[in-house]
């Protein structure tokens, strides 16, 4: 770890909030989720809790949301993400939690991201200069962070995507 580069900051987006589900939704953040596979239908449904997955929600459709604080500590291969709101979740990281989303984890190896402008070239700390900065954060599979839909879920996940579905983010130093 290399706590030079390391700091705190929130992400935010100009029309939607981002924060935990539980935080835009209410505890429990329940979904019925509907299995397929091959284009059928493979099981019944279940329902299931994402209160502690990363999601999003349209900033005109509900009240003022606190934003996420998070700590990005730098490592040789980008960052990784801890929560440090106050909560039942601070000091907990993000990792991939269901399917390709992205949640808050106490176990496990954090996933780790790497901070790319909007030339689409990869940056630190040493790189922004600005205290509110665009940015996307791509995975180590050479995915980007974005919004994704799940088949009976009411909820606009944050999670791994291809480019074509990839968030620009305003990263606000703290």
């Amino acid at each position: 770890m290399d706590s030079k580069r390391s700091f705190s900051a929130t992400l935010r987006s100009p029309d939607m909030h981002i924060h935990l589900l539980e935080t835009l939704h209410g505890k429990p953040a329940m979904a019925t989720i509907t299995s397929f596979s091959g284009g059928f239908f493979s099981g019944k449904p279940q329902t299931v809790d994402h209160s502690s997955l990363l999601g999003m929600h349209a900033k005109a459709s509900g009240g003022a949301v606190a934003p996420l604080m998070l700590h990005f500590r730098h490592s040789a291969d980008g960052y990784t993400l801890w929560i440090k709101t106050p909560g039942e979740h601070h000091d907990k990281f993000i990792g991939k939690s269901w399917f390709d989303a992205l949640g808050v984890k106490d176990s496990g190896q954090p996933s780790t991201f790497r901070l790319v402008n909007p030339k689409n070239r990869v940056i630190t700390l040493d790189d922004i200069t600005a205290q509110h900065s665009p940015l996307s954060l791509m995975t180590k599979h050479n995915k980007y962070v974005g919004g994704l839909r799940m088949h009976g879920s009411p909820y606009l996940y944050l999670a791994e995507t291809d480019v074509r579905s990839k968030l620009t983010f305003i990263l606000s130093l703290t």
